[in-house]
């Protein structure tokens, strides 16, 4: 049994580099074989090869967490299933009909997510290998995902092809490559780019040539650029606080007569001139646009808007998704307060997660659902400040960013491309921070150092 874990934890590994080459995969199905005809309803999320590919994870997952007899992540787990089943009795009752597919759909992605935060904590936990090589084997990964990621944005920039971020009144602007939700291709670049850049901070100046810095310097450049290319509010939002947050400790450092943080923040910005360079040269000679044009397009739009409400510009019209979900909610009585009105009643999503999950699951869908992640969070954050870090930092910026995403501009916990990442920075935080304590029947029975 215990060999039978090892190698699922070896997949698991290298499922973290698999993962973005899955969103790479979507991409580029969504764009050549179904030409951006991906729904056969407002409320079914793209049934892509990648997707299923993820369905059948979520199944090893499940095998693997009742192979190591994690029954605390069982136990966690039986009442966030009760709720989705609440909800869809609630539905029946309410509506007279259920969508059974959209309701295990929805919650299916949302169960992939909790499923990859109990195995990444408990595969870290078990490793067998010393703490310091369990997060550079973590850091590794998200240096290499943060760059395939944004290789589908820069490179297809310079032939033409993708998506635009934006097809409306104010015309075609922004970039998101190949990816069909900019929203997702967002969140997972705003949650790995604080981590990947006190990474590549923390490096002790002796083990850092020049060859190194330029070797970990050039996807955080190619990521500020892709998320700069994007040009949503959230992206600009999301670069603009992490920036700050990295500038203030490399600031702090530097009047701690430490210039070193400074120098690898100027080596980025000097990455990221070049690429810009580059990018828009090789660019202009292919297909005759510059990310020049591209950035005054996205920036003349967010001008233009300027006549718009605060709550259109803050919340992208949410609000008028929110507003029917909620009287449906309301107008159920006390058993649609309770168990929601479930995913299937309604048309379209609120990509609001915390709206969505109250109303779709109810007050106890909403406590069974979320706890987990609240807990883990301010457990977090109590560790973080009692003893700071540069990689608790890192892990700080990126699961603030992410938890502001996910309230009122988001996708998160129901998407399994950004919540896989949130997941997996949510373990990757309680773990740096000592917040893994590993039961002795989770324990591996052979070291690996």
């Amino acid at each position: 049994m215990s060999k039978q874990a090892e190698k699922l934890e070896k997949f698991f590994w290298f499922y973290l580099i698999l993962n973005p080459i899955l969103d790479i995969v979507s991409g580029i199905y969504i764009q050549f074989v179904t030409h951006g005809d991906v729904y056969s309803s407002a409320s079914i999320a793209p049934i892509t090869p990648s997707l299923v590919v993820r369905m059948l994870v979520l199944l090893v997952m499940i095998g693997y967490i009742l192979l190591i007899r994690d029954w605390r992540s069982v136990k966690i787990a039986i009442p966030m299933g009760v709720a989705w089943a609440l909800s869809v009795v609630s539905e029946f009752i309410t509506f007279g009909e259920i969508s059974i597919f959209i309701d295990v759909q929805y919650f299916a992605r949302f169960a992939y997510n909790v499923a990859v935060f109990f195995v990444y904590c408990r595969m870290m936990e078990r490793s067998g290998m010393p703490r310091e090589q369990v997060i550079e084997k973590i850091h590794r990964f998200i240096m290499i995902s943060l760059f395939l990621l944004t290789v589908v944005i820069v490179v297809p920039y310079i032939f033409g092809a993708g998506h635009y971020t934006y097809a409306d009144r104010f015309g075609y602007r922004g970039f998101r490559g190949f990816y069909y939700s900019g929203n997702d291709i967002t969140g997972a670049l705003m949650i790995l780019f604080p981590i990947g850049s006190c990474y590549f901070l923390s490096i002790p100046k002796r083990e850092m040539d020049r060859k190194r810095m330029l070797l970990l310097g050039l996807p955080l450049a190619m990521t500020l650029l892709s998320m700069l290319m994007i040009g949503t509010k959230t992206a600009f939002l999301a670069i603009g606080v992490s920036i700050a947050g990295l500038l203030i400790y490399a600031l702090v450092r530097f009047f701690h007569k430490d210039c070193e943080a400074l120098k690898r923040f100027a080596c980025v910005a000097v990455l990221l001139i070049a690429l810009y360079a580059v990018i828009s040269a090789l660019s202009v000679l292919v297909s005759g646009i510059s990310i020049g044009q591209t950035l005054e397009g996205t920036i003349q739009g967010f001008r233009d808007s300027n006549n718009e409400s605060a709550e259109t510009l803050f919340f992208s019209g949410r609000l008028n998704k929110l507003a029917p979900a909620w009287d449906d909610y309301t107008s159920g009585g006390l058993l649609t307060w309770l168990f929601g009105v479930g995913r299937g009643s309604q048309v379209e999503t609120i990509e609001m997660d915390l709206c969505e999950t109250l109303i779709y699951y109810g007050l106890f869908g909403f406590v069974a659902m979320l706890w987990l992640f609240f807990k883990e969070g301010v457990c977090f954050i109590g560790r973080f400040f009692r003893n700071f870090s540069v990689l608790g930092l890192g892990a700080f910026l990126s699961l603030g960013l992410c938890v502001g995403y996910l309230t009122i501009a988001g996708h998160v916990l129901f998407t399994v491309t950004s919540g896989f990442y949130f997941a997996v920075t949510l373990a990757y935080a309680r773990y740096i921070t000592g917040g893994g304590r590993t039961p002795h029947h989770l324990a591996p029975k052979h070291s690996k150092e």
